[in-house]
């Protein structure tokens, strides 16, 4: 029933009342009142919650070393926040893209990808430094609030619903963050706040503008699970120039005071970091997709996109016309490929239209076609559940119902297509490794690096990875990162 005009401007004024009543609390930073519809308890639950999706969608930089170091100097900056009390979480997750973001209730993360632009620990405070700023002013939590009061406004019909009466999926609202594109005031807010962290934790706080001078230089890298941090972390104006003025105002404040950059202990921890994208998780060559660690091989549409990520390949038609998406089952699913193929036709808003056990490449498999509901309307959708390493895949081919026999033949040749890899030579590849070594007086990028780039490791990339010139000479005992090539 349509709720009259009089009654939803009678519980919109009531809602807000309310609203104000037990969502408006003190932020920690600025001590003025604000609304948010998380209480502390839920913002902790919601990071607790996301991490483990996270961990599990980006996986993590497999270095107890590494995550150890990086997490004590998260939590000394974390300890002289405005929430020293928050149980501080830090990792350093495996994707190759450069950036760093942060969920609710204490967990930072940055990507190995980032770390590896790095020069010195001071620098990877700043960053550190920053995230923990977006975490102490609520940052992300005040953008959901805002969010949930624009739902519940646009629905005063079904406010007394139990989706207004208790906050549920907090873990997606978690994930939801990280795709989060935050206000040019939040980020000098946490620019501010994080030259003040990594200064009372006696960091030189000018290290974050040199730092924040690598993004300058860097063009839009492509999104992928994880989106770059120029996407999601908008520049405001002038800020290299505020960044600058208010680190050196800073170390003027404390005159006599020695500030640390530790470049020393850093720089040693990236030394066999995996550089850019790791083939042993899969890659794309001669039109096949190759995961040598899982052992399998299918053919990709000629002309079509791969998005490779930990959870799932994503191969896309390149007018967006049509996707194949190939992921593992969760073992926890269980059952045999005819049981799971079934079992999917079962769900709400699918309906099996044909199906059938078989084997594909001599693998035991069941194969159907499907209709599906979604938010945009009829999909078609043939799929494949194939055994495989003790393990069930499911690769499907879905396109809009109008669109599908146009795309089926295409789809159901690449799911036919799966099967072992047995090239020892592609079983055996190895990732590009980052490498650590000490320059003598004199020495040059070019000449560090020699043959060892084989051609496939650009001289620039390694100039912007060390923010050097390749023939700048350079002084006894400069840190410089070169990269071994893997095995391709």
């Amino acid at each position: 029933m349509k709720t009259p005009p009089q009654v939803r401007i009678i519980l919109l004024s009531v809602l807000i009342a309310t609203l104000c009543f037990t969502g408006c609390v003190k932020n920690p930073v600025t001590g003025k009142r604000q609304f948010v519809m998380l209480t502390e308890g839920q913002e902790i639950a919601m990071g607790a919650e996301s991490h483990p999706e996270v961990l599990a969608q980006f996986g993590t930089v497999e270095d107890a070393a590494l995550q150890a170091y990086f997490s004590k100097v998260g939590k000394e900056l974390g300890r002289l926040s405005h929430r020293p009390n928050l149980e501080w979480h830090f990792t350093v997750v495996d994707a190759p893209v450069v950036n760093a973001f942060a969920v609710p209730g204490g967990y930072v993360y940055l990507t190995r990808g980032i770390l590896e632009h790095m020069n010195n620990e001071a620098e990877m405070a700043s960053v550190l430094g920053h995230e923990i700023g977006h975490i102490t002013a609520r940052h992300s939590v005040t953008q959901l609030s805002q969010g949930q009061l624009m739902n519940i406004g646009l629905g005063l019909g079904s406010i007394f619903s139990s989706q207004f009466q208790q906050l549920s999926g907090l873990a997606q609202m978690g994930l939801q963050v990280l795709m989060l594109k935050y206000s040019r005031d939040h980020e000098r807010e946490a620019d501010r706040l994080g030259l003040e962290y990594m200064a009372r934790a006696g960091y030189d706080p000018e290290q974050m503008s040199r730092f924040f001078e690598v993004f300058n230089d860097m063009s839009e890298e492509r999104e992928g699970a994880v989106p770059n941090w120029l996407s999601t972390h908008p520049s405001p104006p002038d800020r290299l120039r505020d960044t600058r003025l208010e680190g050196a105002r800073l170390k003027r404040s404390a005159p006599g005071r020695t500030f640390k950059v530790d470049a020393d202990a850093f720089m040693p921890r990236l030394a066999r970091l995996v550089y850019g994208d790791n083939p042993r998780e899969g890659f794309e060559q001669d039109g096949r997709f190759i995961h040598p660690d899982l052992r399998f091989q299918f053919d990709v549409p000629p002309g079509w996109q791969v998005e490779n990520t930990k959870s799932a390949v994503f191969i896309s038609e390149p007018r967006g016309g049509a996707v194949v998406q190939l992921s593992m089952v969760p073992p926890q699913a269980g059952g045999s490929p005819a049981e799971i193929g079934r079992t999917m036709g079962n769900q709400q808003g699918h309906q099996l239209v044909s199906g059938r056990e078989e084997r594909i490449n001599g693998k035991p498999a069941f194969a159907g076609l499907y209709r599906v509901q979604s938010d945009s309307g009829i999909l078609g959708v043939t799929a494949a559940f194939i055994s495989h390493g003790g393990n069930v895949y499911q690769l499907a081919g879905l396109a809009p119902e109008s669109a599908f026999s146009g795309y089926r033949r295409q789809m159901e040749t690449s799911l036919r297509s799966f099967r072992e890899l047995t090239d020892s030579r592609l079983l055996s590849v190895q990732p590009d490794r980052m490498k650590l070594v000490r320059a003598r007086r004199g020495d040059t990028l070019r000449r560090l690096a020699g043959s060892s780039a084989q051609g496939r490791i650009k001289i620039e990339d390694l100039a912007r990875l060390n923010r050097l010139q390749p023939d700048q000479a350079l002084a006894a005992n400069t840190w410089v990162k070169l990269v071994d090539p893997g095995r391709r």
